[in-house]
């Protein structure tokens, strides 16, 4: 176990400092305003949940406002998760097959295949929904009812890191109820008083938020963002395009297709196997829970599938401890007995080996690079860099682009709460009130430096959308009341350039700063 902690260890210190992608750009940029006193969606909006936000201030505050700082906090919350799923299959297997779910967790969740070394919300859903699961089966063993209350707390805080982690506490609901119906003999009063001490606990962390929220003068907003607007986008991609994206993530999983095809034959060895009904179930349920948390609006991106890892470590485990029991039961040879735990630390070796490049070779930059072609994200940090030191301490940006990393890496506030500019680009209901709200927030706020990001992914525009009141917006605006500050040369190898001459010395340019002129009348249009 120590091996395995080590070398995850080991992979994540290499990647501490690679350059930020776009989702860690946002919860590191709203994590440093809550270690400054503004409340998630005063300043920053999403459609997330307040508790990666939160769990980004609290990395941040320990161990520095840095992207090594953060992941840090990355590091301790995947150590502890890997213990997590071995306490978990000491429960249901062996010690061998509980040491090698935790291998299995600990290799995938670390893959470039689900874009394991970058700090998704995911990764902290998961921690609390095994620790709600861990607890819950002890609670059951004491019948105390603290237990219950403290496992329905831990499914409530996954929830809060994403809102798919809310399906997680089905997964405590369906273990209730199993134990309802086969408890012999029946005591239907107590078992109510479980389920309520599980729901308030699921409810206690939520309303705690709730409070903080509407105390703080934020609970407008976050309820527009995270239930009304979330709603509309959880619904805008229909399945006909979901799996075509789901074929595309799938492959490119790459070799760590081998550890689920090895949780696909253990599902079916779990099935066939006699007697552990309970363990059947509980199984299953975690598989099934798992999987639709993945599903609700038919994107999978990659790091959606950290949230089965935990359900595909054990089933794989399975695929090797049962023959291992079978082989034990029969007194075969020393040789024998061991060669399904041979064959699965050479299929993990392998598997690791294929990751070799990102794991230790290439540097934490050519690393993101490598996860993330075609999106640039190693040269923010240079551009944030020189903002932070050529700028005032006090001066104010606006980012036309889906960059919020660059306003962490500069250290300067945005004038406009919207930080991606998907919302405004796709075809949706509430897309032309949300371009008029940008666009009121940043004639009001007459930022001190605009910067536009000429990148497809940056914007990714649906073809369907009228943009054209946007575009004229954009091109009146920096033309009229700004001038050239900085540019970023496009292509393969990218070269800054600063100062009124910039924009020519850098004619192919994907990133343009632009800097307020002295003497700008106010940013009101004609429009």
């Amino acid at each position: 176990m120590l091996i395995v902690l080590g070398f995850v260890a080991a992979v994540r210190m290499h990647l501490l400092s690679a350059p930020m992608e776009r989702d860690e750009g946002e919860y590191a940029y709203a994590g440093r305003l809550m270690l400054e006193g503004v409340p998630p969606y005063k300043l920053s909006y999403n459609m997330k949940m307040p508790g990666t936000y939160a769990a980004y201030a609290a990395s941040m505050a320990l161990f520095g406002q840095t992207a090594g700082g953060m992941r840090t906090g990355l590091l301790l919350a995947n150590a502890a998760t890997i213990a997590l799923v071995c306490f978990l299959g000491r429960r249901l297997l062996t010690p061998a097959g509980a040491l090698a779910a935790s291998a299995t967790y600990a290799l995938l969740s670390v893959s470039p295949g689900v874009l394991g070394p970058y700090m998704h919300a995911t990764h902290f859903v998961v921690l609390p929904a095994l620790a709600g699961t861990l607890v819950l089966l002890r609670a059951q063993e004491t019948g105390r009812l603290g237990g219950f209350f403290g496992s329905g707390c831990l499914y409530g805080t996954a929830f809060l890191m994403k809102q798919p982690g809310g399906l997680f506490a089905l997964l405590g609901i369906a273990l209730l109820a199993w134990d309802a119906a086969h408890r012999q003999p029946a005591d239907w009063k107590a078992h109510a008083r479980r389920l309520g001490a599980f729901s308030a606990g699921v409810a206690a962390p939520i309303a705690l938020v709730l409070v903080a929220l509407w105390r703080f003068g934020v609970w407008d907003r976050f309820w527009w963002w995270t239930v009304t607007y979330a709603g509309v986008h959880a619904t805008a991609a229909p399945w006909s395009q979901g799996k075509v994206a789901l074929a595309d993530r799938l492959v490119s999983m790459g070799w760590d297709l081998a550890f689920w095809a090895m949780a696909e034959a253990g599902l079916a060895l779990l099935l066939i196997e006699r007697g552990r009904a309970r363990d059947k179930f509980l199984m299953v349920s975690l598989l099934l829970v798992s999987a639709a948390s993945v599903c609700p609006t038919f994107n999978f991106t990659s790091h959606y599938f950290v949230l089965m890892l935990p359900a595909v470590a054990l089933l794989c485990a399975v695929a090797f401890d049962v023959p291992a029991r079978r082989l034990a039961s029969l007194r075969a040879s020393p040789l024998l007995r061991s060669m399904p735990w041979v064959i699965f630390c050479l299929l993990w070796a392998f598997v690791a080996w294929t990751h070799r490049a990102v794991f230790f070779e290439l540097s934490p930059a050519e690393a993101t690079a490598e996860m993330y072609p075609v999106n640039d994200f190693q040269i923010y940090p240079e551009v944030g860099a020189y903002l932070d030191g050529h700028t005032p301490p006090d001066a104010t940006l606006a980012v036309l682009g889906s960059e919020p990393e660059l306003l962490f890496y500069a250290r300067r506030r945005s004038v406009t709460g919207y930080i991606y500019m998907y919302d405004l680009v796709q075809e949706q209901p509430f897309r032309e009130k949300m371009e008029r709200e940008m666009m009121d927030e940043i004639e009001r706020g007459k930022p001190d430096f605009l910067v536009v990001v000429n990148l497809k992914l940056s914007w990714l525009a649906d073809s369907r959308a009228k943009v054209g009141t946007l575009r004229r917006w954009m091109r009146d605006c920096t033309e009229g009341h700004y001038e050239p500050f900085g540019a970023v040369a496009a292509g393969p190898n990218h070269r800054c350039f600063w100062g009124p001459d910039s924009f020519q010395r850098a004619p192919n340019r994907f990133l343009s700063i632009y800097e307020r002129k002295p003497s700008s009348a106010p940013l009101a249009t004609e429009l």
